[in-house]
């Protein structure tokens, strides 16, 4: 038995408060990683802060298997000879919720930004390694000993001291006994029996009947995963995977998709509130989008001549978005890459400034995280997964997001920084909207002479027409787009000033004069950039952006908030550990201790004919109903019910009967 220094378990406890936003002393030592908020991103980040404050590489899949908890985690650490480096850890970021964020009406105000920030978690990381096949055929105590094999979640951390939930369903929710987890050895023991929490037999027969289920109404999507695995590569096919529900994961495949409707190749009809990752403002296929693309198909689509829908779509970029040039690329990855070039180009500096928590895209040169090294001055970036080389971190510097300590960091690096990219509202926290941060920002680094880079890939043309820069009052000198304007063609944009969009082609120039394009330019090319395709349908989308907005904004936001406070309501009255946030028509369900594995939560809605992609970002579009938003609503309440009954929800404190 290896014996645990008190001080490994309270490190531990300290930075995986920091990264969660947490206060140590609220970090449990038997409840998972994963139900206490963390997501891939935030656990690939937690190797790399182990192995800077403890000595020792955890490997990521440990996170989510046997190392899976502080008390588990712990035990390896100590019996890898692991140990706390001398130097003090940096304190825990302030934090967010108690800053004054005003905003316009239904986006954010200080009665409806809750309390504080939320991290909702995304899909895991693909793991090659897992364990062998467990078929549906199996018994019970085979699927226990796969999930107590795996366990890459487990129930919340709730005491039996807890109330059982009011009014969710006629049954008791029962959680098993806690014990304290035996210490790991090292990294080659067998799985151990006993890890925290159980599931019960009849929770574990609820999950086998899920499974059944869906598997019946998906069969064609398996066998197609099946079938095209050994020779299709992609993280979506293993997105989500868990042990417990190993024979449902694989992707929903789609046959066609209409309004708010997708119907999958089983021929099952869902409502779509995934919106393509938030694509498709005006719901799938619509007819006018549709007509755009299918004339210039028509009249074909010549690459290398210039198409005649590029210059009226700048036009209409230039109207929106009150940002004279645009430049078009085939994503938003490749635009943030564009931007941040043209940035360095005009300032004739090096490096950038991101923020902890962002997502701009997987160019190598973004894919940085805050070291948690005490050593290291503020804003030191290290890389953010494997397979991103030190060098590519050396121009990053971190921030922390809508917090007055970014300043600090940005007037110590003042002479270096090319640019600052914000996105302002990350989608995993929508709820977090700090637009007199964001004005504060716009100053500093106009008075330090650095490129201020709005990332709108999500939140363009959706909350606003004039996106962020016009809900907060923020002039970017260039910003970031994609998603929305290409209808659902691959585009992505930057639009900027003159000053910084010159590198692109030379600057302004006209005919009949010795002018000429005299700035200093940088590498801008791509075979499908303005595919003419793309550009027929980003016209179409924009064209109607200009003629019904502000009401089209305005009416979804408004439809977006009915869910919300509907949802919120059932949700607070039966004291729901889970909470809808939203930015406009942004939503995402935000859960609470006590909610037991949230992936069932999402399998119980494609069961009942609503669909999420695995990264749980939600979006209504203009082409969903009141009828929808009622649909939407019982098949969350009804899934609350069964989880609940389940016992895998267990009542938050302080609820309507308190």
């Amino acid at each position: 038995m290896v014996t645990i220094p008190a001080e490994i378990t309270e490190t531990l406890r300290k930075l995986f408060g920091e990264l969660l936003g947490l206060p140590a002393a609220e970090v449990p030592q038997d409840v998972s990683f994963i139900e206490l908020g963390a997501d891939s991103l935030l656990l690939v980040e937690a190797t790399e802060v182990i192995e800077d404050r403890l000595g020792i590489d955890v490997p990521f899949r440990d996170l989510l298997g046997q190392h899976s908890d502080i008390a588990s985690l712990a035990g390896y650490v100590a019996a890898q000879g692991g140990g706390v480096r001398t130097v003090t850890p940096s304190p825990v970021p302030d934090d967010l919720a108690g800053r004054e964020i005003p905003g316009p009406d239904g986006i954010a105000t200080p009665d409806n930004i809750s309390a504080e920030p939320a991290v909702p978690a995304l899909p895991p990381l693909a793991d090659s390694g897992q364990e062998e096949d467990t078929r549906l055929e199996r018994d019970i105590i085979a699927l226990q000993l796969e999930v107590m094999r795996e366990q890459l979640e487990v129930l919340q951390g709730c005491s039996a001291r807890t109330a059982p939930p009011a009014r969710i369903t006629p049954r008791q929710a029962v959680l098993p006994p806690a014990e304290e987890p035996p210490v790991a050895l090292g990294p080659y023991q067998p799985h151990r029996r006993q890890h925290g929490r159980e599931l019960t037999s009849d929770q574990l027969q609820h999950v086998k009947s899920l499974i059944t289920s869906i598997e019946e109404r998906t069969a064609g999507s398996k066998r197609l995963a099946a079938l095209h695995r050994p020779t299709h590569a992609d993280s979506r096919l293993s997105a989500g995977f868990h042990g417990l529900w190993k024979e449902i994961t694989y992707p929903l495949v789609a046959d066609r998709a209409d309004g708010s409707r997708i119907v999958d190749v089983d021929g099952n009809e869902y409502l779509d509130i995934s919106m393509d990752f938030g694509v498709n403002l005006f719901g799938h296929n619509p007819p006018f989008i549709r007509d755009a693309i299918a004339d210039r198909l028509a009249r074909g689509i010549p690459l290398a001549p210039y198409n005649t829908e590029a210059g009226a779509v700048s036009q209409l970029m230039a109207e929106l978005t009150g940002l004279p040039r645009t430049a078009f690329q085939n994503s938003g990855t490749e635009a943030v890459m564009v931007a941040i070039r043209a940035a360095r180009t005009v300032t004739r500096r090096r490096k950038i400034l991101i923020f902890s928590g962002s997502y701009h895209g997987t160019f190598d040169g973004v894919l940085s995280r805050r070291s948690s090294d005490p050593a290291q001055p503020p804003g030191t970036a290290v890389p953010l997964t494997r397979g991103t080389p030190p060098s590519m971190s050396q121009d990053v510097i971190i921030g922390e997001f809508a917090d007055s300590s970014a300043f600090d960091v940005i007037a110590a690096h003042a002479d270096s920084l090319a640019a600052v990219v914000v996105e302002p509202v990350q989608s995993r926290v929508p709820q977090v909207q700090p637009f007199a941060w964001l004005r504060e920002l716009r100053e500093v680094t106009s008075r330090l002479g650095i490129a201020l880079i709005f990332d709108e890939v999500i939140t363009g043309f959706r909350l606003h027409a004039g996106g962020m820069q016009a809900l907060s009052g923020v002039r970017a000198d260039l910003a970031v787009y994609g998603k929305v304007i290409g209808g659902g063609m691959p585009i992505g944009a930057v639009s900027g000033s003159e000053r910084f969009m010159a590198p692109i082609d030379g600057g302004l120039w006209q005919y009949g004069d010795d002018s000429w394009p005299s700035a200093e330019t940088t590498v801008f090319a791509g075979t499908f950039s303005k595919h003419p395709l793309a550009m027929a349908a980003a016209h179409a989308v924009l064209t109607r952006v200009k003629e019904e907005s502000p009401r089209l904004q305005d009416e979804l936001n408004a439809r977006a908030e009915r869910l919300r406070t509907t949802l919120n309501a059932a949700f607070e009255q039966d004291r729901t550990p889970l909470r809808v946030e939203r930015a406009g028509s942004l939503f995402r369900f935000v859960f609470g201790r006590g909610f037991g594995y949230p992936d069932l939560f999402f399998h119980h809605l494609l069961n009942r004919g609503i669909y999420v992609w695995e990264g749980r970002n939600c979006y209504l579009s203009t082409a969903h109903t009141d009828d929808d938003l009622t649909l939407i609503t019982d098949a969350v309440l009804g899934t609350v019910a069964d989880l609940a009954a389940a016992g895998f929800i267990h009542a938050e404190h302080g609820g309507a009967d308190d």
